[in-house]
């Protein structure tokens, strides 16, 4: 499974700040987890590609990580249409499907579908260091908030050292892959073990490092940039209005 990393850029979300995006991914969110109907979860994943489109250069990314989440989609789909026995009887195929069925695969595949793709969306988008230092400049304790950039460098981290373990598995002629039960404890020893003996040794020289130059001696720290909220920030926040205005009016009264 491919990742989705952040993409410099000056284009679309590009131009407003972290807390534009962060505003906009938790109206996403709203609709996926509150909004009632399927036409705005759909009208809502099509918002999400329109803003990928017109805010990165490199889109194959973005829709290479997206690959297992929509398979992972569709089985969420065939299961709820296969399970869910309410409503009027559409066709068999060994067993009954209705249309509440259908129905309830739709809302299921189409909520997990918009949730993930918009949190893509905001990693692809988003400095880590600037929302970081957003969340300080609005309240955070910087502590939090380097502890946030940490994991958030963590992700990549494990992941070139994934594959560095796996390129030297293939030169020493060692396969863990899993296909018997007994292979479950071979690929722990020789993948998980090295990946996270890096990990910890990593986690070593950071904690080292940041006693040595005093982290956390005092209350407050100074900034290299301000973070300051644009007009593209206020339009990122006004679609973020829109879209949780939409579904909360969807499953209140029922619409689309």
């Amino acid at each position: 499974m491919a990742f989705t990393e952040y993409q410099s850029g000056t284009r679309g979300l590009h131009r407003g700040g972290p807390l534009g995006s962060l505003a906009i991914l938790c109206g996403f969110l709203v609709v996926g987890l509150v909004g009632g109907g399927l036409a705005v979860r759909a009208a809502a994943l099509i918002c999400v590609f329109g803003l990928a489109a017109v805010s990165s250069e490199r889109l194959w990314p973005f829709f290479r990580s997206l690959r297992f989440v929509l398979t992972f989609a569709v089985v969420l789909f065939v299961a709820q249409a296969l399970s869910v026995r309410d409503g009027r009887t559409l066709f068999h195929v060994g067993v009954s499907i209705t249309d509440e069925g259908l129905r309830a695969g739709a809302q299921m595949a189409l909520r997990f579908f918009l949730i993930i793709s918009s949190s893509f969306l905001f990693v692809l988008v988003t400095d880590p260091d600037r929302l970081a230092n957003a969340m300080i400049r609005f309240g955070v304790p910087y502590r939090y908030g380097f502890v946030f950039i940490l994991a958030l460098r963590f992700v990549p981290f494990f992941r070139d050292e994934l594959r560095t373990v796996r390129e030297a598995q293939r030169m020493r002629g060692i396969r863990t892959r899993i296909r018997r039960l007994s292979d479950v404890r071979r690929a722990v020893r020789y993948t998980f073990v090295p990946v996270l003996v890096s990990g910890l040794v990593r986690v070593d020289s950071i904690a080292m490092s940041m006693k040595g130059r005093c982290f956390g001696l005092h209350r407050t720290r100074s900034q290299l940039e301000k973070i300051r909220l644009g007009w593209a920030d206020g339009w990122a926040v006004l679609l973020a209005a829109l879209w949780v205005t939409m579904s909360v009016l969807s499953r209140r009264y029922g619409w689309f």
